[in-house]
């Protein structure tokens, strides 16, 4: 996932580059925190540990309110 992010900055022409259903199931894999489809939409690995420790985080303050 690294490797297509700063490919994306490498060149305009990168940008047209598309991550196939494989592509997505191994940056799950790699515990990399935002996924982007296809389509361009956005979404957050709910098996990342940043993102985790992030919803914990969040959890927590919502309880001291």
């Amino acid at each position: 996932m690294f490797r297509f992010i700063t490919s994306l900055f490498g060149s305009p022409e990168a940008l047209m580059q598309v991550m196939t259903r494989q592509d997505i199931k191994e940056s799950i894999q790699e515990g990399d925190r935002i996924i982007i489809d296809e389509d361009g939409n956005a979404s957050v690995n709910p098996l990342s540990p940043e993102v985790q420790r992030d919803f914990a985080a969040h959890i927590h303050t919502l309880k001291d309110i």
